[in-house]
């Protein structure tokens, strides 16, 4: 397989006289040539019958494509070969093709090439796969099967689908390798200096989109901090410009269409968070989520791990993985929209995507620039970010695969400014991860790459973890759900549904809907919660959770073995109860 003309070279469109090739092999011509159009050629030799020479024959099997290097993952698997070719119309483009594309009859692999702008012949797509499967280069390069940082010998790099950001000569090494060759949400237009001008500048004075864009650039200081997610979900009321944030966030990294909407499944946003990995996923509407499986999508989101799925013969398949910050945007609270289904949400769902308010003097805005209402401005920033996008997220990555300082120290000392000060453990989760988004919007500052007044992206975010813990941040832990659920169970029917162990049944009244029977000590006095009772009582939680945080409260007082209950005879029988007596204390212990 060889080159009969340099790749660079683009000829004048006359046909060129190229050598006699080797006969069976394989060549690329760039121009036309006497075989025909430019393309790879497949250039073979047939015996006819008799004592005839070899008759030779041509045939052309695609336009012109070639195969730099071979693939695999760091692991050693994930084989592909890094393909380059050059459509008809267009500049030349590369493709990290998985090699399990050519099983069967390749057909995955030529629809993607097809896609791309490669044209094949109708009779050489057997030659275009004999050619694919003989390749075997010298070159090779690490394939990254997802988008993000990677560690490599000498630094680390940013693979994204269509370019890597590393140091010198380590962008060289490691690629993006995809089934799907045309897959790139990162779209660009206009510059970055353009976007500065029209987009960026614009967010200053305006705390709810500084924010947005820092959490936009929050996503790959996950890596380089050791945390896993950072999520805000701005509430606010319908039409008041809390859309136009997420859109001017989706502009730090692609198109209008890097924002996506809650309309998914869970399956499907695991799919989306892997190919953004640690970068951001913006979701606007949570009222289109699914009240049901909304729980759950964010406790998935915030651990960066999808389900376990088996593959197509039966085997266990590698799940998703990511590190992703997440912009939401919504008209009621994740607590809202959960209650609908009867749902309740737990604290580390509260703290994976803090609801942030998102009523500010003009809608969603504080200063409006030269425009005259926030809905003019926010049409105007809508036309802007459709012009510039996609230049300032890769800008900040050129900056962080340079950077030799501790962020993680970095984030924790902003998180003892005085204005996240908290003594909450759950309100110190969120102080770290706003700290974190803060600290994004300051770098970017300090690299050069917005206009903002230093500082400014670290106030919007205190002012948005304050009023945060104004509203939703004062969520008690779970711990403290429990505890009080099980306190106010007691004190509405302490009475009614609880008699003495000691009554008589005959001469007492009759108990309801039981949850269980008191006994008085010394100490105070005691309940002993049946079961059903207890689960109950729970509001929610399942009866081994719950046990857990009474126990650590010290609320049970009297257990057999490794169980936390107890048998005890009561009129005559031995049943199986749990003796808890809810600590005399003005506060409820976390």
């Amino acid at each position: 397989m060889g080159h009969e003309v340099d790749p660079e070279e683009e000829g004048d469109g006359k046909p060129e006289k190229a050598k006699e090739p080797r006969r069976p092999s394989f060549s690329v011509y760039l121009t036309a040539t006497q075989f025909g159009p430019p393309g790879l050629y497949h250039h073979g030799q047939r015996q006819p019958k008799g004592d005839s020479d070899p008759e030779p024959f041509d045939v052309w099997v695609c336009s012109p494509i070639e195969c730099l290097a071979a693939t695999h993952d760091e692991r050693g698997d994930n084989h592909g070969l890094l393909l380059r070719f050059k459509p008809p119309y267009g500049p030349w483009r590369e493709w990290a093709m998985p090699l399990e594309l050519l099983s069967g009859s390749g057909e995955e692999m030529r629809r993607e090439l097809m896609r791309m702008g490669v044209r094949i012949s109708p009779d050489g797509f057997k030659l275009l796969h004999r050619w694919a499967s003989q390749c075997l280069p010298d070159e090779r390069v690490i394939a990254a099967t997802r988008v993000g940082w990677h560690q490599l010998e000498e630094g680390r790099a940013f693979v994204m689908p269509r370019r890597t950001l590393a140091q010198g000569t380590q962008a060289n090494r490691i690629t993006f390798q995809s089934e799907h060759a045309g897959q790139n949400d990162y779209a660009t237009a206009g510059t970055l200096a353009s976007w500065r001008q029209h987009v960026g500048s614009l967010c200053s004075g305006n705390p709810l989109l500084v924010l947005a864009v820092s959490t936009a650039l929050a996503g790959p200081l996950l890596y380089l901090t050791h945390r896993q997610t950072a999520g805000i979900h701005l509430v606010g009321d319908s039409s008041n410009g809390k859309t136009t944030a997420l859109e001017v966030a989706a502009s730090v990294w692609g198109g209008p269409d890097f924002k996506r909407t809650w309309r998914a499944t869970g399956n499907g946003l695991e799919g989306v968070a892997a190919a953004l990995s640690d970068t951001v996923l913006i979701l606007d509407e949570i009222g289109e989520a699914d009240a049901q499986q909304i729980g759950g999508t964010v406790y998935a989101l915030g651990n960066g791990t999808g389900k376990a799925r088996a593959s197509r013969n039966g085997a266990a398949r590698r799940p998703h993985r990511w590190r992703i910050a997440v912009l939401s945007s919504g008209e009621r609270t994740l607590a809202a929209h959960m209650s609908e289904a009867g749902k309740r949400p737990k604290a580390g769902q509260a703290v994976r995507l803090l609801d942030i308010p998102a009523k500010r003097r003009h809608g969603a805005f504080d200063h409006l620039h030269h425009l005259t209402d926030g809905r003019a401005f926010a049409d105007h920033l809508k036309s802007e970010v459709a012009r510039h996008h996609g230049h300032l997220g890769p800008a900040f990555i050129e900056r962080l695969v340079r950077e030799e300082r501790d962020l993680g120290g970095e984030v924790d000392r902003f998180a003892r400014l005085p204005g996240f000060a908290t003594s909450h453990p759950l309100q110190g989760r969120a102080a770290k991860a706003l700290a974190l988004i803060g600290l994004a919007g300051e770098l970017a500052v300090e690299y050069g790459l917005m206009d903002w007044q230093q500082g400014e992206a670290m106030s919007a975010a205190i002012e948005a973890f304050q009023a945060w813990a104004a509203g939703q941040g004062g969520i008690r832990s779970e711990h403290e759900q429990i505890l009080t659920n099980v306190d106010g169970f007691i004190e509405r029917h302490g009475d009614a549904r609880f008699s003495g162990v000691e009554a008589d049944p005959t001469h007492s009244p009759t108990v309801h809907n039981r949850a269980g029977w008191w006994r008085d000590d010394a100490q105070g006095r005691t309940y002993l919660f049946n079961g059903e009772g207890l689960t109950e009582a729970l509001g929610g939680f399942d009866l081994k959770r719950g046990t857990e945080a009474l126990e650590a409260a010290g609320w049970i007082v009297e257990r057999e073995d490794n169980a936390r209950s107890v048998r005890i005879r009561i009129n005559g029988s031995r049943r199986r109860l749990y003796a808890i007596r809810p600590a005399e204390s003005e506060e409820i212990p976390a």
